[in-house]
């Protein structure tokens, strides 16, 4: 990838889902918790006006409490408005809202969050409630490209999909055709006029299928189809295919599989028509570091020690981190000396960790004075070392054979270097 904002793509898109998860378990009493989404091309001089208008309607607002506590959200979203001079490249999105710290009103204190959308805000949205409104963002994290996959050869077939980073078999098809040896005392031109049929019918079985679940994907962007004979070619020129999906045909493929155990060789076949597909880009930077590990070049590096190392040099060139990591990174500080160190822990541990902590006094000055004073991912701390190094950052999903091997086999963290730095 050649450019920065590319390089920390995996990274916001991860973070985003963090917050979102965050951001789901907030409410509000009253209708006091603003969602604002500003297009990529709305001038932010008129959002301010926007807003200004909306004071001068709140004022209107019957309960003090709840008049107060709108204002107090607009008023954080004109101070953070006041600060940007132009709208990001993808928009912005920003959440501000009265956010109950006990169980009675009065306990109100505003939390303000701005975001940099994965996807280009394209309408204006003011939206206020006792809750945020979070499906606008919800959909640009989903996955938006999907790809047909059909394998098909006489004796059988199969229809799937790759979807990001997921492959999925919907169906396997048997054609129940005679093999192209005929019985004893059969016309030959009757028994082959029988297979012909036979195919025929296969072929228009698995079209009819195929035209069942693929015109309702709103989302499928091309058709592959795959198989190891001259059956695949028939299929396409059948035409029993519905016309919107052949319009979605990119390529025929020949494979050495037929049926399910070809979906797979199918989609590495395809992988130069769709580059940006995700399950493509993770699997290729894996194999990368694998052939590095293989070969004992000294360019593959993993484990946590290993890779801050790395980054500590500015040795690292790509880092291949697995989403399904659940460790945090806790920095403890002495509040009498400052005295502080970094800590990573798994998840399930911190509420456990968090009070040995709170009893432990702080190994220089033995000050009681010794606290958590800063958590964040574990993902999230290696990311922004990361970008600050210029290294590449790829977040795979262990929902891959190659993702999931990541994870068991090394941790979830490795990396390839730019030169060897450790020999």
């Amino acid at each position: 990838m050649s450019d920065e904002h590319n390089k920390s793509k995996d990274l916001t898109r991860f973070k985003t889902k963090k917050l979102l998860d965050f951001l789901r378990g907030k409410r509000g009493f009253h209708t006091e918790l603003i969602s604002l989404y500003i297009p990529h091309d709305r001038k932010l001089s008129d959002v301010r006006n926007y807003l200004s208008n909306e004071v001068a309607e709140s004022q209107n607002i019957k309960s003090k409490l709840t008049r107060k506590n709108v204002l107090d959200s607009i008023g954080s979203l004109q101070g953070q408005l006041n600060k940007i001079s132009v709208t990001p490249e993808n928009g912005l999105i920003m959440f501000s809202g009265a956010i109950p710290q006990g169980n009675a009103p009065g306990t109100e204190k505003n939390e303000i969050y701005m975001i940099d959308p994965p996807e280009k805000v394209t309408t204006f949205k003011y939206h206020c409630a006792s809750e945020f409104l979070l499906e606008p963002l919800e959909e640009m994290l989903k996955e938006q490209e999907t790809y047909g996959l059909i394998v098909i050869d006489r004796g059988e077939a199969a229809v799937g999909y790759l979807k990001g980073t997921y492959i999925n078999v919907l169906k396997e098809f048997t054609s129940g055709t005679h093999s192209k040896h005929r019985a004893g005392g059969q016309s030959s031109v009757r028994f082959s006029r029988l297979i012909e049929e036979g195919k025929i019918k296969f072929i228009r079985r698995v079209a009819d299928y195929c035209n069942e679940v693929f015109i309702e994907m709103e989302d499928l962007k091309g058709i592959f189809i795959g198989g190891p004979g001259f059956t695949k070619n028939e299929f396409v020129k059948d035409e029993s295919l519905d016309y919107r999906l052949q319009e979605k045909i990119i390529n025929t493929v020949d494979l050495g599989y037929g049926g399910s155990e070809g979906i797979r060789p199918l989609v590495m076949k395809i992988k130069d028509d769709i580059k940006d597909v995700k399950y493509i880009q993770q699997k290729e930077y894996i194999q990368k570091f694998m052939g590095h590990v293989a070969g004992e070049t000294g360019y593959a590096v993993y484990g946590e020690e290993e890779i801050r190392k790395a980054l500590n040099y500015g040795a690292l060139d790509i880092l291949i981190i697995s989403e399904d990591i659940e460790k945090t990174v806790i920095k403890i500080e002495c509040e009498a000396c400052k005295y502080s160190e970094t800590q990573t822990i798994d998840d399930e541990n911190f509420e456990k960790i968090s009070e040995e902590i709170q009893n432990t006094s702080c190994q220089k000055c033995q000050s009681s004075l010794f606290n958590i004073v800063e958590k964040k991912s574990l993902i999230e701390d290696l990311g922004e070392l990361a970008e600050a190094a210029g290294t590449e950052i790829i977040i795979v999903s262990s929902e891959t054979e190659d993702g999931e091997m990541i994870l068991q086999t090394f941790g979830g963290i490795v990396g390839i270097l730019r030169y060897r730095a450790f020999d």
